[in-house]
């Protein structure tokens, strides 16, 4: 077989060319859907490891009684679809999320921690539990104690 000396191949070229192209697009919005279940699932795994870190911190001032007191600097945000809704922080003291940490995500699911080691109530200086609506914050845990009974004050800083 030898090689022919004409133009004959260029014909196919732009065929070639155009096949590629779109099967190249079609592995993009592929790839692009890949990688935003990459992000959904790093936010995840942040998001509860963050739950985890002031369940923690409510439990481990609990302990140390009251003074003691942690600050964390929080950050829920998100790159990929699911997002970071608002975060609710205690309850009042026979509210049904005394000692729990609840996240809220976009979709409508929930994220939740409860400080069961030791049990912990968990309020805002109010009484009530902290609602926050921003995705990045500081927060502050600290034992206080009033009459007989003490509890895990959460503020905002």
């Amino acid at each position: 077989m030898s090689l022919r000396e004409d133009c004959h191949g260029l014909e196919s070229l732009p065929l070639k060319l155009i096949i590629v192209a779109v099967v190249a697009s079609m592995s993009i919005a592929v790839a692009a859907d890949g990688l935003e279940g990459l992000r959904d699932k790093d936010f995840l795994r942040r998001a509860r490891l963050q739950v985890d870190a002031i369940v923690a911190a409510a439990e481990t001032v609990a302990v140390e009684g009251p003074g003691s007191a942690r600050t964390l600097d929080l950050d829920f945000s998100s790159e990929g679809s699911l997002g970071f809704e608002g975060i609710s922080v205690g309850d009042s003291t026979d509210g049904p999320g005394a000692a729990s940490v609840v996240l809220l995500l976009s979709t409508g699911a929930s994220v939740t921690g409860t400080a069961e080691d030791p049990p912990a109530w968990i309020c805002s200086g109010d009484g009530r539990g902290l609602a926050i609506q921003s995705c990045t914050f500081g927060l502050r845990l600290e034992c206080v104690l009033e009459g007989e009974t003490f509890h895990v004050l959460a503020s905002v800083v």
